[in-house]
This record gives C-alpha cells, sequence and structure tokens, in this order.
C-alpha cells in the first residue's frame, strides 16, 4: 500500500527534471542577432541580480530579421494562420481530421515542413534546440518578445502535441503578446500602453493588455522595446515577468 500511495504521489507531481530548467530568449522583429542575444543577457542579468536564477541555462532562438516591411508581412501570415485555440492547431491543415494531443511523425513531418517554407523558416532549428535541452532532462521556459510568441505558440504546439511529447515540460512568458491565445501552463505581459500591439489589435485579435507601465518617450515613445521597457527594472512589468520565469522554470 506505501509503494502504491507513493508511486501516486509521484505520478500526481509531474515530471522530474534531472537538471536546471532552460530559458530561452525568442525575439521579435527587426532584431539583429546582436539584439536578441543582448535581450537575453538583460534577462539573464536581471534573473540573476533578483536572485531569481536557480542554476538555469540560457539560450537564444533568433528569428532573422529582412527589415521592416519583410518582416510585418511574415506577422501578417503568422497572425492569419493563428488558430483560435491550443485545441485546434493541428486541425488547421488537414480540413479538421486531425485530432490534438496525437500526431504520426508524417504528419508532424507535413505540418513541419509546411510552417518552416512559408512564415517560420526557423522553426526546425529551434525545435532543435528545445528538443536537446529536453534531452537532457530540463524544463523548458520560452521568453518571448512580440513576434515571438507566434513563434513560441507554435513552437510548444509542435513539442506538445506531436510525436515524444513534452507535455508539462515546456511553457512560455509572453513578452508584449500579439498572440490571441496561452499555451497550457504559459503566462503573459502585455502593456496597455504597448502602441504596436494597440495598432495591431485594431485588425486582428489578440490578448488583452493586463498591466499599465505608463508613456516613457525617453525610453521608447511607442511602448514596446524589451529591453527598455519591459525588462526595465524601474517599471512594474520587469518585476512580474522575471517571477513569471523562475516559477514556470523551478
Amino acid at each position: 500500500m506505501l509503494k502504491r500511495l507513493a508511486l501516486l504521489a509521484t505520478l500526481m507531481a509531474g515530471p522530474a527534471f534531472a537538471a536546471p530548467a532552460a530559458v530561452v530568449f525568442v525575439n521579435g522583429i527587426q532584431s539583429t542577432f546582436d539584439d536578441s542575444v543582448a535581450s537575453m543577457l538583460v534577462l539573464k542579468g536581471n534573473m540573476k541580480t533578483k536572485k531569481l536564477d536557480k542554476n538555469f541555462i540560457y539560450g537564444n532562438a533568433y528569428n532573422a530579421s529582412n527589415g521592416f516591411f519583410s518582416d510585418m508581412w511574415q506577422v501578417f501570415q503568422q497572425k492569419n494562420n493563428e488558430t483560435q485555440d491550443a485545441k485546434s492547431f493541428w486541425r488547421m491543415l488537414d480540413g479538421g481530421s486531425a485530432q490534438a494531443g496525437w500526431m504520426s511523425q508524417a504528419i508532424y513531418d507535413k505540418y513541419l515542413n509546411a510552417f518552416s517554407s512559408s512564415s517560420m523558416p526557423e522553426l526546425p532549428e529551434h525545435l532543435k534546440m528545445y528538443r536537446q535541452y529536453l534531452a537532457e532532462g530540463r524544463k523548458l521556459v520560452l521568453v518571448a518578445h512580440s513576434q515571438g510568441n507566434l513563434y513560441a505558440n507554435a513552437e510548444q504546439n509542435m513539442l506538445i502535441s506531436g510525436p515524444n511529447t513534452a507535455q508539462g515540460k515546456v511553457s512560455s512568458v509572453g513578452v508584449a503578446s500579439p498572440a490571441q491565445y496561452l499555451m497550457p501552463g504559459s503566462t503573459y505581459i502585455t502593456s496597455s500602453w504597448d502602441q504596436v500591439i494597440n495598432g495591431l489589435r485594431l485588425i486582428k485579435n489578440t490578448l488583452p493588455s493586463n498591466i499599465s507601465i505608463g508613456f516613457h518617450p525617453t525610453k521608447d515613445v511607442l511602448g514596446h522595446s524589451f529591453v527598455k521597457i519591459y525588462m526595465n527594472t524601474e517599471y512594474p512589468a520587469a518585476e512580474q515577468v522575471l517571477s513569471k520565469v523562475s516559477l514556470q522554470a523551478i
């Protein structure tokens, strides 16, 4: 009986992780590789300064910029392909026959090829990195800024619903999110003054704003910058983002 109770407690506790979590930054539009690495380092530095880091490792899932208009066109492609919720993701391309929560390798490969050849060319590279972290026994937390949230949602769906499911092992903390839904176990922060997301919200569905940072024209007049606004520890968003990352990573 005691052995059965111990087994039940283990199952209820969820997956065990052999190594500290991987925290991976996923950038938005008009970011160079150096910009993306710099943002990841600011996130890492703030986590350590606030003593919220638990020996996490940090990674960078870079989404390449091809200029403002090209990047915006990619965002609109991604938004046009975005489903209403996570459950409908796998039904998007096959007319409704696929069931969420299970995918054969053939269908998984079909969708991966479709996304990587159209609106998310970095998808295979990102997923390879994530699967390596998972294979090392790590929980995975994606910290996605702006367009990076559209990547993060698709990538979490691929990891959770596809073969070798990572259910309970991956989540995201969205920052300035243009997405219209959250994956299970994920959270987000979007400022009511974020004019980039407010503008997108006029024509596309997005998650509502859930924090007020205010107007800071000397930092970023649009109120959208990851480093200058959301990671600026003078403003309220930084503490919330950092706390969410830490909680989801342990």
